[in-house]
């Protein structure tokens, strides 16, 4: 008899748990595209141009943007109403950022969320973005806050190649380029070394070491060497 209260208990919860998860999802509006434009802000050039910079930031960063205008939320505040929408709509698996503006009464309020994978390459981006529309945001502007939100994506390759190119010359002058020249320089006087040694030191005839000698010595240029192999009697010098 406990047992099959505690079943029936467990599934009662489970129940209520789905519930809860249904009705969350059914308070948060499904995604028109990735621009969905229920609040009505921009008109059909306005649509077109917000689309073509989704595109664009897809294929410069890899990143799918998402936008929601809307006036409805049961959420107490526009942040967690942008965490629900994200969760509903299965973003957190993608490279994909969501930006939330919702309209309550005449007023806007705007949040942006990152999936992990975007965070790990470009930090605090939702904070970011928030920032650069704040105040757009708080005038109403809200088209040119979708606009300013685009201009600062891409932004980014731009800075990114900056910052690259000014570490690059300093590991280069760290000593980036000496291991280079030192596997490049090394066999080549080897070689160098090695010839010089069989021109001065092997005997021409048979290939015996020629041992040195000091010939009469001479004011001029003071004393001769000579070289000589003791093997065939070939001399040179002196």
């Amino acid at each position: 008899m406990r047992t099959l209260l505690a079943h029936s208990l467990l599934a009662v919860a489970v129940a209520l748990v789905g519930i809860g998860v249904l009705a969350g999802a059914a308070n948060v509006p499904s995604p028109i595209g990735k621009l969905s434009d229920y609040g009505a802000v921009f008109d059909r050039h306005g649509r077109d141009e917000v689309n073509a910079s989704i595109t664009q930031i897809s294929k410069l960063l890899r990143i799918d943007v998402y936008v929601l205008l809307s006036w409805e939320s049961a959420y107490p505040n526009v942040a967690q109403f942008a965490d629900a929408v994200f969760a509903a709509w299965d973003l957190a698996s993608k490279r994909a950022i969501l930006a939330v503006f919702l309209r309550t009464g005449t007023d806007w309020t705007a949040s942006v969320v990152a999936s992990s994978s975007v965070r790990t390459e470009l930090g605090a981006m939702g904070q970011r973005l928030e920032q650069r529309m704040s105040d757009l945001v708080l005038h109403r502007r809200i088209e040119e806050a979708v606009r300013a939100m685009f201009a600062e994506l891409n932004s980014l390759p731009a800075a990114q190649r900056a910052s690259a190119a000014q570490i690059k010359p300093r590991a280069s002058d760290a000593g980036g380029g000496v291991p280079v020249a030192v596997a490049v320089g090394a066999p080549i006087a080897a070689v160098i070394l090695l010839a010089l040694l069989i021109r001065w030191r092997i005997c021409p005839r048979c290939g015996g070491i020629l041992r040195v000698e000091r010939s009469r010595f001479r004011a001029a240029r003071g004393p001769d060497r000579v070289y000589s192999c003791r093997r065939c009697g070939y001399r040179r010098g002196g």
